[in-house]
């Protein structure tokens, strides 16, 4: 198997974070030169965006939430990655859902340039994302069941994610929350974990003279 990822990408991280702890063979690449536009890259990922995973028999599957998924069904006997309790299963999954739906989109909008109103109005989203966050964590070290789970291969690079977007306008969005800026600390103290948000940090220090 081969997974198309950036470093960059807290997308792209959460699946190489889950490939690593569940121990899986699975060659790491970049997408071809040319992409997101380039046809050929297109067709297996028709929103044109990174993580692709590539089967053996060449099958494509595209958005990470949906490679998680399928990397549970695809080896059981791997390491789990979500609890074995129905309920922390679904809570697991819930957080992953708040990373997508409430704490990406005000920190995509503001990696553009916006007015001063509109810089403030996704601040505010983001904050109170990250206040919802706070009040969702458990205050154990890891995001749900005490275990390494779906829910931590999101959250951990958004919130690596969150503290680039605050130091480029100036401030640290996550300091005054006690739980997600305990987990944050813990978090690096997983060595699957701590891995890939290195390898984001430096992605993203690479972009940086590009801009």
């Amino acid at each position: 198997m081969r997974l198309i990822s950036l470093p960059a990408s807290p997308f792209a991280t959460r699946v190489r974070i889950a490939v690593r702890a569940k121990g899986l063979d699975v060659e790491i690449v970049p997408p071809p030169s040319g992409w997101p536009n380039d046809r050929r890259f297109r067709d297996i990922s028709p929103t044109g965006r990174v993580p692709v995973l590539i089967l053996d028999d060449g099958e494509a599957v595209w958005e990470s939430a949906v490679i998680l998924e399928l990397l549970e069904e695809l080896f059981p006997q791997a390491r789990p990655l979500l609890p074995a309790d129905v309920l922390e299963r679904a809570r697991a999954r819930q957080l992953v859902r708040v990373a997508d739906l409430y704490l990406m989109p005000p920190m995509v909008a503001l990696a553009a340039p916006q007015s001063p109103t509109e810089n403030s109005r996704l601040l505010d989203q983001l904050a109170d994302a990250l206040t919802m966050l706070d009040d969702l964590l458990e205050d154990g070290p890891y995001a749900v069941g005490g275990s390494l789970s779906h829910a931590d291969c999101a959250i951990a690079p958004v919130l690596l994610a969150a503290r680039v977007t605050g130091s480029r306008l100036g401030i640290d969005p996550i300091e005054a929350l006690p739980r997600v800026e305990a987990y944050a600390r813990a978090m690096i103290r997983d060595e699957h974990v701590v891995e890939a948000l290195l390898e984001m940090q430096e992605g993203i220090r690479r972009l940086v003279p590009s801009r």
